[in-house]
């Protein structure tokens, strides 16, 4: 594990050493390659680290979604419309078809 010498307290996100520390402590092999527009990544590094969002999970978190509502005493109607938000908002990140049901 690689381990900075100039910053020992806490992590600089800019030092290379760092981040390289840090991507070992949390389990990533390899720290992604930044591109050239201020170091900012594309969406696509961005996201491909995401489970994959098919469509059964995707009925999955629905209905957790849903249940998890109602018991915060939020009404059903509520409930379904917020829980079909987050899905939406979901597939929008992930650059994929909003289903129908949704």
């Amino acid at each position: 594990m690689s381990k900075c010498a100039v910053h020992s307290d806490f992590f600089d996100d800019n030092c290379a050493e760092c981040k390289r520390e840090y991507a070992d402590m949390k389990g990533h092999n390899d720290i992604p390659q930044q591109t050239k527009k201020g170091g900012r990544r594309s969406s696509a590094d961005r996201f491909s680290n995401y489970k994959e969002f098919t469509e059964e999970r995707a009925k999955k978190l629905y209905e957790q979604l849903i249940l998890q509502y109602l018991g915060k005493q939020i009404d059903e109607q509520e409930a379904v419309e917020r829980a079909r938000v987050i899905i939406r908002k979901q597939c929008t990140v992930r650059g994929i078809k909003i289903w129908p049901w949704v």
